[in-house]
Order: C-alpha cells, then sequence, then structure tokens
C-alpha cells in the first residue's frame, strides 16, 4: 500500500489503517495526520530494526517436515447419522428465540446442507 504512495499522500483514515496493521501504535483517535505519519515511521524503523537484528543473530531455522503417515480416517457417514444432526438441529433452531435472525438462518442453511449429503449418501449406496 505504501509503496505506491507517500504517507504524505494518505488520508487521516487511510493512515489509522496502517498505523493499525502495524500493531504498535496506540490512542490513534485522538492523533492528527503529522503525529500518525511520525507514528508510522517510529514503528517501520522498530520493525526494520528487529528483523535486521534476527536475521544476523540466528541462522534460518528449517520447519519440522509434516509426517507422512495416513490422514485420520473419518467417520462412514450414513444417512441415518446425517438424520440425527438433522434432528438435533432443528431442536435447536426451535429454541432459539423469534428475534434471533441469523441464528436461525445459521441453522437452516446447515440442515439444507445435510438435507443435501443425505441425497447424495443414498444415491451412492444404491
Amino acid at each position: 500500500m505504501t509503496d505506491e504512495k507517500t504517507l504524505e499522500e494518505y488520508t487521516v483514515a487511510e493512515l489509522k489503517e496502517i498505523a493499525q496493521g502495524t500493531g504498535k501504535i496506540e490512542s490513534l483517535s485522538a492523533m492528527k495526520k503529522a503525529d500518525l505519519i511520525s507514528a508510522i515511521e517510529a514503528a517501520r524503523d522498530e520493525i526494520v530494526e528487529t528483523v535486521e537484528k534476527d536475521v544476523s543473530s540466528e541462522p534460518a531455522k528449517e520447519k519440522p517436515k509434516k509426517k507422512a503417515g495416513k490422514a485420520p480416517e473419518k467417520s462412514e457417514v450414513t444417512v441415518l447419522s446425517l438424520k440425527e444432526k438433522m434432528g438435533m438441529l432443528k431442536q435447536k433452531k426451535d429454541e432459539l428465540e423469534k428475534g434471533d435472525r441469523m441464528g436461525t438462518d445459521r441453522l437452516r442453511r446447515r440442515i439444507n446442507r445435510l438435507k443435501k449429503r443425505t441425497r447424495i449418501v443414498a444415491r451412492a449406496a444404491s
């Protein structure tokens, strides 16, 4: 983002987003544009210094390789198990308050996905 423009060309709102991205600057709402620019530059300098120290002091560590074992086995999906899950979700949906629109919508979508999966599993079984 900052490669395209200099910090002075950004708006205060954009500078606040950049400052939040660094995670090292506090009390952003009280800062003016000049204060934000100087704080961002100071934070960048700190980041560069710590990176340079890390690179010069420690050799590069290799990431541990993943074990080439079997993937964990999934339990066999049957129409009966899917319908049990649907029943539990329907009970939860009935227990929710009428005003909780997002919760009921979420459960309705999960139930519909399970219905689709039951059709797929039933077709595959026959």
